[in-house]
């Protein structure tokens, strides 16, 4: 589907929420979906056209039912927007096929918390202090979500460790990112091989694994007047909560503050949430995962600007991280 033909379908849509003709459409995002801004008189919204085959009816649902249940629990994250029949998922038509559409409050005046560019070469300014309230948010997300449990009708990927690094990982094979020589290739199936044995060993227990965001990074944390909203949960589902505390920090391990950033998150996470025995034991492990799954999402999108900085810019980097964590593992 290209612009003009999302662009028309949002349009063709918005009568649904009540809102046809009331503003100005604008894109703002196209990655897996388009996203749009909605600007009326006197509120803007964020109107999601999902990619045809990525995402299905229940997965899309299960998405905005948590999105709904945290808003209403005071989390910060985007409210949802439901059609005049109440519904939080819109199906349209188009060429045949079922497209769907949601709608959310857009976050007015927000910028993203950080820029992964900034923390790649070491060039952010960011702060612990950030860093401890963005743990502190993400405690409380965790919490939330705990309580909520798996609510009915839940489907959504697993990030677990056949998700991350099995035979089909869900982001795709890291082998296939364009540039690898043949000791990177080789470099990498070693990897893969140790993770799944590692990661299959972590706990499983609801304190360690459960709903989570699996996407928090820094660009998908807005700041506005001094609060911290999460948004973009695309791909939300179940997984380690360590994970996500490795999302926030994978593009500033390289940054000469990491350390400082990676004791003010967790510091802030346990203000939240008191950690369970053993919380950090696979801290490399799933920062090394996590490094693989942008390598296979860059491998599928050659040609993609944002793939291309990860095969250039980012690529190297998890090959040599690859290195050190089977080094490591060897002589434990």
């Amino acid at each position: 589907m290209k612009l003009p033909e999302a662009t028309e379908l949002v349009e063709r849509t918005l009568g649904r929420y009540g809102l046809e003709g009331q503003g100005r459409l604008e894109l703002v995002k196209y990655r897996e979906n388009y996203v749009f801004k909605l600007t009326c008189p006197t509120a803007a919204f964020a109107v999601r056209v999902h990619r045809l085959g990525y995402r299905n009816a229940a997965q899309i649902r299960t998405e905005m039912a948590y999105l709904h249940a945290l808003a209403e629990r005071g989390l910060p994250v985007p409210r949802v927007v439901p059609t005049r029949e109440g519904e939080l998922l819109c199906a349209a038509s188009w060429q045949g096929e079922t497209v769907y559409v949601d709608v959310l409050d857009w976050v007015e005046g927000a910028m993203p918390l950080g820029d992964i560019a900034q923390g790649l070469d070491g060039a952010s300014a960011l702060t612990p202090e950030e860093f401890e309230s963005l743990g502190v948010r993400l405690g409380q997300l965790h919490g939330a979500l705990m309580e909520l449990g798996r609510l009915p009708g839940f489907e959504r990927p697993a990030w677990d460790a056949a998700g991350l690094v099995g035979p089909a990982p869900v982001w795709g094979d890291p082998r296939r990112v364009p540039g690898l020589s043949p000791a990177d290739e080789a470099t990498l199936s070693r990897a893969l091989a140790v993770l799944v044995e590692d990661l299959d060993a972590l706990p499983r227990g609801s304190e360690h694994f459960g709903v989570i965001h699996a996407d928090l990074t820094p660009e998908n944390v807005l700041i506005s007047e001094s609060r911290m909203t999460l948004i973009d949960f695309d791909d939300f589902g179940e997984g380690w909560h360590l994970f996500d505390l490795a999302t926030v920090l994978f593009f500033y391990v390289p940054h000469p503050r990491y350390e400082q950033y990676r004791a003010a998150l967790f510091d802030g996470y346990a203000q939240a949430r008191p950690l369970p025995p053993g919380f950090a034991d696979g801290w490399e492990a799933l920062l090394l995962a996590r490094a693989l799954t942008y390598l296979g999402w860059a491998g599928q999108r050659a040609g993609d600007p944002e793939a291309d900085f990860i095969a250039n810019a980012v690529a190297p980097g998890v090959v040599a991280m690859a290195r050190d964590y089977l080094k490591h593992r060897a002589v434990r």
